[in-house]
């Protein structure tokens, strides 16, 4: 089982945010891990879990907050 990050309020999200970044290397887009026998969807969830990728969570009032990563 994959535990979530501490930036990332639930699974939903965590599943949302693997999805739009495995489009992202689906449709071209290089990936920041050199693992070139995995899925797009393992390697985006594994991205998102390493801290590589970068986003923002909407917060109730429509504005966005951005969620810095430590590199």
């Amino acid at each position: 089982m994959i535990t979530i990050p501490d930036n990332i309020d639930s699974k939903y999200r965590f599943v949302i945010l693997s999805a739009l970044r495995a489009r992202q290397i689906q449709a071209g887009s290089t990936p920041l891990l050199k693992e070139p026998r995995h899925k797009a969807t393992q390697v985006a969830q594994k991205e998102i879990l390493q801290g590589l990728v970068k986003f923002r969570i909407p917060d109730r009032d429509g504005d966005e907050q951005e969620e810095e990563q430590a590199e």
